[in-house]
């Protein structure tokens, strides 16, 4: 087996949501790895946009190119846009990563309509609107790599959570089905399974962050280097009879009853 397989030197790199503790150590690691990465925001922010420009400046000392862009991923135009200027900007666009996630937790019935579709509009249809958006360069150079990442919360459910469990679960089976689809055009998609990972925006306080280390059986939270050296891995060359899977990076969750 030759380590070249797994370098991205030479490839391009889109991450969105890089404003999230897994999205900026994804396209740190992907920088590192070798990849030109392109770098967006899930939401308009301050809080976002001052990330992903910090995040382009870190990958820029790697001597790559890079170049960050505001963005509504529930907005067709707004993912077209970003994927058209990828293309134009760093020539070509080899892999997708979807660390999009916006927390909500709230009992079913308090959940408003427009809460209900806020939390799935940018958690699974900008899954589906960033998807289609490179399948078109994907498709015709029969080459990608589309990677999403997914809570564990998409297995298995929570009380209170049901329309964050809801669209994850929904970015699961669209992984799936996509892989299907486009297995016969060099194209893999396959998702990661997050665990409760540092940084993230659910578990702020310090209560919540207690009760879930007591939860996890490894007895702490994820790192996001941790999942992130998952997305190199996925991303390169080396996986390319890999689609349809989940890796799951969860600390031992999922094994407890």
């Amino acid at each position: 087996m030759s380590l070249e397989q797994f370098s991205l030197q030479g490839k391009v790199a889109l991450v969105i949501g890089a404003g999230t503790p897994i999205g900026r150590a994804a396209a740190l690691a992907l920088a590192e790895a070798g990849a030109e990465v392109a770098v967006a925001t899930m939401l308009p922010s301050k809080q976002e946009e001052a990330i992903v420009t910090a995040c382009v400046a870190a990958i820029q000392s790697l001597n790559r190119k890079s170049f960050a862009r505001t963005i509504d991923v529930t907005k067709e135009d707004d993912v077209a846009a970003l994927v058209q200027q990828t293309v134009t900007d760093l020539s070509c666009l080899d892999i997708l990563i979807n660390a999009l996630d916006l927390p909500f937790a709230k009992p079913l019935s308090a959940v408003s309509l427009a809460e209900w579709q806020r939390v799935l509009a940018v958690n699974l249809t900008g899954v589906y609107l960033t998807c289609r958006a490179v399948s078109m360069p994907m498709l015709a150079q029969q080459a990608g790599r589309i990677i999403n990442i997914v809570s564990v919360l998409g297995e298995r459910g929570m009380a209170n959570g049901s329309a964050y469990c809801a669209a994850q679960a929904g970015v699961l089976n669209l992984t799936r089905a996509l892989s299907l689809e486009w297995a016969r055009n060099g194209i893999t998609v396959n998702a990661i399974g997050a665990g409760w990972t540092e940084g993230m925006g659910m578990i702020a306080d310090e209560q919540i962050k207690q009760q879930l280390t007591r939860y996890i059986p490894n007895r702490r939270l994820a790192q996001p280097d941790e999942i992130s050296d998952a997305v190199v891995y996925l991303a390169s060359d080396g996986t390319g009879f890999i689609t349809g899977q989940v890796i799951w990076i969860e600390g031992g969750v999922l094994s407890r009853l």
